[in-house]
């Protein structure tokens, strides 16, 4: 947990610094400079990033966390982690509603290459990315603790990939990605924190 709690913190200042800096001629030419590197691509890779987006998008990351919370409810009698998993997502995304229409940042000018509504800061794949493969890392860690290092590193590589997908189909700024993941960061602690509080016994037994 100490680990989640500095990246947490580490988070908070750096959305703090990146809203501030909205608007800014440094943020926006490094947004440009980013989203240019990534931006479109051959065919087989904005299908790839299109298949990203609907699992990271608000309906398809909830009806995949209400699966594999199914998963632990009647295969592992898991009931805290089947109940959380998915309340975690959804709780992300309520906190991204929050936020971006708080901030009301417009999209990038470029094509968008999948369709992209509201605002843009924060980004809600990116949160839902980051705690989706945060808190799965977690759960896995719970069962094989000894693989924590793997689970966290395959967690970390897959939340990367949702960021970057976002900025391969050209509707988000890099610092929109960036912002998603910090805040993330923070539910991610919460969700350690309050798991953290129920004895382990407690969660594998019905």
């Amino acid at each position: 947990m100490r680990i989640l709690a500095i990246t947490a913190l580490t988070g908070t200042i750096l959305f703090i610094f990146l809203a501030s800096a909205l608007n800014t001629p440094q943020l926006n030419a490094l947004d440009d400079a980013i989203g240019n590197v990534f931006y479109n691509g051959p065919g087989f890779l904005i299908a790839a990033c299109k298949a990203l987006a609907w699992f990271g998008g608000a309906f398809g990351s909830l009806l995949l966390a209400s699966v594999i919370g199914a998963g632990l409810w009647f295969k592992l009698a898991d009931r805290h982690n089947a109940i959380g998993l998915p309340l975690a997502i959804f709780s992300g995304w309520l906190l991204n509603a929050a936020l971006k229409f708080s901030i009301l940042r417009p999209r990038p000018s470029l094509e968008f290459l999948a369709s992209a509504h509201g605002p843009s800061f924060p980004s809600g794949h990116a949160m839902s990315a980051w705690i989706m493969s945060f808190v799965l890392a977690l759960i896995a860690s719970q069962y094989q603790p000894q693989r924590r290092t793997l689970w966290f590193g395959l967690a970390f590589c897959a939340a990367i990939l949702g960021g970057i997908a976002r900025l391969v189909l050209g509707v988000h700024h890099f610092s929109d990605i960036i912002a998603g993941f910090s805040v993330a960061s923070v539910v991610v602690l919460t969700y350690c924190y309050a798991t953290s509080r129920t004895p382990p016994l407690d969660r594998l037994q019905p």
